[in-house]
């Protein structure tokens, strides 16, 4: 956060009042203006998760444009014209000094307006920290859990699919037992049935027989 050093000193002028041609309140001393910190009066209006305006820091803060309506804008508006433009800041101090005279308002309440708005501004961003602070530490330790939650549930399912994988794998080994004990039944019934099935009577063994008991046709 810059330093603001004018916050000691809001308005320094040289004691010019000898000199001929200046104002009264343009040649006066160093002013002092005493300024209490402002206090949030009301909760600053948001939309959404968007920052505030200015305008509603100002307005939570209670600051409202002064009686004579020269706010510290308006002497902004002053200092920009396009008659100033070429101007020095000391030419500009001095306009802006003239312009306050012909309108009877005293300096010290464009500063108290100024120095308002600043401080609330720096009221606003000191609050705005310390919800932020709240806020990341609120967050990370929700992270916290969340990755907590996020390991013990990745281990379940880790386990989960350690269980499916070993359910599978002992299916499969007692599936092969299985088809080892089909093989071996398989056999042992086939062993029976091969008894049920006619045997081939090869030629060699029937034919001398036969050739021996049929009779004899040249006898006679």
């Amino acid at each position: 956060m810059a330093e603001k050093k004018w916050y000691n000193v809001f308005v320094s002028v040289e004691d010019e009042e000898k000199k001929a041609g200046q104002p009264e309140q343009a040649v006066s001393t160093t002013s002092r203006v005493e300024i209490a910190e402002p206090q949030l009066e009301q909760p600053v209006a948001r939309v959404g998760q968007e920052l505030p305006s200015f305008q509603a820091i100002y307005q939570a803060f209670g600051i409202k444009e002064p009686g004579n309506g020269f706010t510290v804008y308006r002497a902004e508006e002053l200092l920009r014209s396009v008659y100033l433009k070429s101007a020095s800041p000391e030419m500009r101090r001095n306009a802006l000094m003239v312009a306050l005279e012909a309108l009877r308002i005293p300096a010290e309440d464009v500063i108290q307006d100024a120095v308002k708005r600043d401080k609330a501004l720096t009221q606003f961003e000191k609050i705005e920290e310390r919800r932020l602070r709240e806020m990341e530490q609120k967050k990370s330790e929700e992270n916290k859990r969340l990755q907590e939650e996020m390991e013990r549930i990745f281990n379940e399912i880790r386990e989960k699919m350690e269980d499916n994988n070993t359910l599978v794998k002992e299916a499969r080994d007692k599936f092969q037992v299985w088809q080892e004990e089909k093989e071996k039944e398989e056999q042992r019934i086939s062993g029976v049935l091969q008894y049920f099935v006619a045997q081939e009577i090869p030629d060699q063994v029937h034919t001398p027989a036969a050739r021996r008991k049929r009779p004899s046709t040249s006898e006679g």
